[in-house]
This record gives structure tokens, sequence and C-alpha cells, in this order.
């Protein structure tokens, strides 16, 4: 046999083994930090059972110190941070109290505590964040700084980090503001931010569904002075109106101008040509159904505006008639089940708009909307709109070449509508009951669809005094309820009270 000569070894072992791998050095680990994984948003944590190597690594330290402090073992680490300019007093020093922990990289932080996975938050997010009183001024609560102000270059000159409080002085501060200046925040803003105090998709805004046997319930009812005077029993009230879209205040004096003490306590009145209050009685020749005895179908009010009201009080002065009932049905409960059972017909009543108008002599009002109407960005739903008594014709065209309105376009559209309004109208989602005076209900106008039995009018009288308050209000009053009381709000959640969440979200909840 002849022997193969060493060089022909070795290249015969290359071969066999394949080609060797290849190592390249990017900037950032020339200046010992390890690339960035791909950043998820700021403030959330990443996909679970993502792997722990994709944590950002902090640099190779300069200098590295252990102490005990409060019985805790603080780590105090020091280094030059990548965007940092050379020089001592550029240095990044990184302080974290055990189990918690902090790690940097070129542009971001990741803060983790105890066995809990890290969440990401960026530089510029944090220091857009400060609202220490140079950022924000403690009266007017109004901002001394815009967010393009920032440098992209901006980072930590100091992180303090003990798993409740997070503290950064900065490098590269926004011009004007001193070496000493100091953001901070507690871990629970940083973990779950509000930085939408009225996202409907927070925990502690989540909408409550129900059917009749729910209201039936869990239905809030709370007296005209606590409503007026008591605070904690307010937020309550409040929570519940959120949570549930309706709720009842009871005990009311014999007056005509209660009803405005009641809406403005939560906001201004909304105006309409209705004027800012208004009465639900029997009249000749009414230009409303709502002014007869008639039967009054399950709809929503004032619908053909541009901007319908958030929300309507029904407060009841005289009820002594046979019959007349208020009926109440939660919209968005139908609208979620169709959307899990019946998603085709869900997708069709997103996308079909419908006209509603107010037509006489000194009023004409008109406007389209979808009947299921989502949140563009967070895509939940925001609003059903729904009030046959009002609407107008079909509109002739849904696209800008006005095509679209065929047969073959209406009748997903009538099947989508019959089964909705047929779970809407059914028993079981269907809460009824009699308005006694001194009694009012306060519901979203754009959530519960209400209605009125017929009711006899020779053996007795009915007379309901109403008023709206619009959304912004309405918005308003919840963040401040909230940010007053949480405790209180969040005890008040049908939830909570129901034993419905799960232990470990209500004490998150709390933290």
């Amino acid at each position: 046999m002849r022997l193969l000569p060493p060089i022909a070894l070795r290249r015969l072992s290359r071969v066999l083994a394949g080609p060797a791998p290849r190592t390249f050095v990017s900037s950032a680990t020339r200046r010992n930090v390890q690339p960035s994984p791909r950043t998820p948003p700021a403030g959330k944590a990443p996909p679970a059972g993502g792997p722990r190597s994709q944590l950002p690594s902090i640099p190779e330290v300069g200098s590295e110190e252990i102490i005990v402090r409060d019985g805790k073992e603080v780590v105090l680490r020091t280094f030059q941070h990548p965007r940092s300019s050379l020089g001592k007093s550029q240095m990044t020093t990184l302080e974290h109290t055990l189990p918690a922990r902090a790690h940097l990289h070129e542009t971001q932080l990741s803060l983790a505590r105890d066995t809990e996975r890290p969440f990401y938050l960026p530089y510029y997010y944090l220091r857009d964040l400060c609202k220490c009183p140079q950022c924000v001024d403690p009266h007017s609560n109004q901002r001394s700084f815009r967010t393009h102000d920032i440098h992209t270059s901006i980072h930590p000159r100091r992180v303090t980090w003990d798993g409740k409080d997070l503290e950064i002085q900065w490098n590269n501060d926004i011009d004007g503001y001193e070496r000493e200046h100091t953001s901070r925040w507690p871990y629970r803003y940083l973990r779950d931010p509000i930085n939408n105090t009225h996202d409907s998709t927070h925990p502690n805004m989540k909408r409550f569904l129900w059917n009749a046997a729910d209201m039936e319930k869990y239905q809030h009812w709370i007296s005209y002075e606590d409503y007026m005077h008591s605070n904690k029993k307010f937020t309550r009230a409040m929570k519940s109106l959120s949570s549930l879209g309706l709720i009842f205040v009871k005990d009311i004096p014999s007056s005509r101008e209660m009803v405005e003490k009641i809406a403005t306590r939560m906001g201004p009145l909304r105006n309409s040509f209705y004027g800012s209050t208004w009465d639900v009685r029997t009249v000749p020749q009414a230009k409303n159904v709502a002014y007869t005895n008639q039967h009054l179908g399950f709809h929503m009010d004032l619908l053909y505006m541009n901007e319908p009201p958030a929300y309507q009080l029904l407060h009841c002065l005289e009820n002594s008639c046979e019959g007349g009932e208020s009926l109440f049905a939660d919209a968005f409960n139908v609208a979620d089940r169709m959307k899990r059972e019946l998603y085709r017909d869900y997708k069709v009543l997103l996308m079909k708009k419908v006209g509603y108008e107010y037509v006489h002599e000194d009023s004409i009002y008109h406007n389209t909307w979808p009947v299921f109407e989502r949140d563009p960005i967070t895509k939940h739903l925001r609003n059903v709109n729904y009030s046959p008594p009002f609407q107008s014709a079909i509109p002739t065209s849904e696209r800008p070449d006005g095509r679209g309105q065929t047969l073959e376009g209406f009748s997903p559209f009538k099947r989508a509508m019959t089964r909705f309004t047929q779970d809407l109208e059914s028993k079981e989602s269907v809460f009824q009951l009699k308005l006694n005076p001194g009694e009012c209900a306060i519901f979203a106008n754009r959530r519960v669809v209400h209605a009125r039995n017929k009711f006899n009018t020779t053996n007795g009288s009915r007379w309901l005094a109403g008023a709206y308050v619009d959304e912004d209000a309405m918005l308003s009053r919840f963040a401040v309820c909230r940010k007053n009381d949480l405790d209180a709000w969040i005890q008040s959640d049908p939830r909570v009270i129901n034993d419905l969440m799960p232990h470990k979200a209500r004490k998150r909840s709390s933290d």
C-alpha cells in the first residue's frame, strides 16, 4: 500500500472535518459589550421559555466589589460604557442588590428581581419617562423638556437597583441638566407601565362581560349620600361602572335637579339639542318614540352624531304605571361570544357600516359607524354601534369606486345582524328591572343597550330625567379615582369580590 505524504493527510483531515468555523469580532465585542438580542418592546418581558443566553451581558468590569448592606449583598461594578468618552469622569457605576439583577447593554438596560424573567428598557425610553421636579413641574404637571431633546448617545453614569426602585444618573443628558440630575421609578411602574391611563386592556381597567344572571348577581347599588360624599364608595362605584358598564344610585331626593348633580359628580354635562338635561315622559305627537308609552326596543343614543355620548343617566322621578320596566344588555358580551363562536359573522359586523340619522324641521344629523368598532391600536373592541330606531337607509357605497352594495354583500350582513340581535334580545342576555322613584341608572351608552317595555298611562304616570357625560370626562374620572385610591379600585373589581380572579393576579395588581 502506498502511504500518503503528510501534507495530503492534513488536507484529507480538513475535508473530513468540514470547514473550520470562522469567528467575526464585532465592534461591540471589541469594546467589551456583547451583541444585543432583538430588543422586545420597552417594559415587556421576553417571551416565556426564551433561552437565558438571550440576556444582554454587561461589559467586562473595570472593577467589582461585593459589600453587605442591611444584611443583603450588594454588587458594585465600575466600567467604561462604550458610548462614553474616555476618562474617569465618564465611567459607569452599576449597583444592584442581590437577588435583584441588572444588565447593561450599549442601548438598553435589563432588570429582574428574584426568579422573575427580566424585562428590557431602552435608555431613551427611561429618560423620557422621568417625572422628577426638574422634568415635570410639580404645580402644572407640564414637561420642561421635549422628547427630541434627548441625545441618541445618552446612557447611565450611575445605576442603582434594589428590586423595588431604580435610580439613574446620566451621561450625555439633555442640555442644561446638571450632572447630579437623577431619575427614579418604582418597580411596578416600570414592569407594568400605564403610559395611557385610559388603556382598557390593562388589568386594572379590564371590562367584566356579563349576561342577565351575572348582572343579577354582581349589580352595584350605591346610595345618593355615599355617591356624593364618600370618596371611597364613589371610587368603588366608578370601578363597577368601568368594569360592568352599568350601576345604580338609590335614595335620591325627589327633585328634577338631582340628575344634574349626579352627572356632574362624574364630569361636565354633555349638551345637545335635547338640552343639558332632558325628560322622558309621554307627550302628544312626540318627535321621539321615547316620549310615547310604546315599547322601545334596544338601542344606543345619538349615534347620528360625530361623537356620541359615552355615558347616560336615567333618574326615575315617577313610575306608577303598569309596565315600563327598563331593559339592559351587554352588547360587548354578545360581540365577544360571536368572535369566539361565529367569527365570520363577527368580521362582517367589523367591516359593514350602518347609517344613522335624526331629521326634523330644526335638526338634521347623520353619521355612519361599523356595528363593531375596534380600537385602531390595540385592536380590542372599543364601541358597539346599534340603534335601529334611528337607522338611515343602507349607505349607497362602501368603496371609493361606488361599488359594494350588492345582494351578495347584503346577505352576510343580514345573517350576522340577525344572529347578533337574537343573542342580544335573548332571555339569557336581558337584565330587567323597574326603576322606582329615587333611583337612577348610569350606563355606558356605546356598550350597554337599553330598552323599555310598553306601559299604561290610564292609571299612573312615568317620568324619567336624563343626562349625558362624554367619554373624555369619564376616562379622566376613572383615572383620578384609580390614582387616589388604588386599593379601593382593585378590591371593587367584580372578579375580586366574587373570587373569580386568580390570587396571584390579584396580588400582582396590588403591588
